[in-house]
């Protein structure tokens, strides 16, 4: 990771920033030798959470897609759930 001193960030903001940004890798910001920021280009935006944990490295792709996933047929009810519903909170003390 390239490293910069605070001064030369207040003097070259735009060129450092522009470096993060096409390079694509953090560069983190030292002050008298110490790390004290890193400036880090933002991920691409993406609709889906996987992909972008994918994306940042944090989280590796599935190796096979998943098929056995079954939807349950709704459940039946012997009695309407606004009825069930009803007598529960008549029932209950207020």
């Amino acid at each position: 990771m390239k490293k910069v001193t605070l001064t030369e960030l207040n003097r070259h903001t735009s060129a450092i920033t522009r470096e993060v940004i096409e390079r694509g890798e953090p560069i983190s910001v030292t002050m008298r030798g110490r790390p004290v920021l890193r400036l880090v280009p933002e991920a691409a935006a993406t609709d889906d959470p996987v992909a972008a944990l994918v994306a940042a490295g944090k989280a590796s792709p599935p190796r096979v897609k998943s098929t056995d996933t079954v939807r349950r047929a709704p459940a039946k009810l012997s009695r309407s759930l606004d009825g069930i519903l009803d007598e529960e909170r008549a029932d209950a003390e207020f």
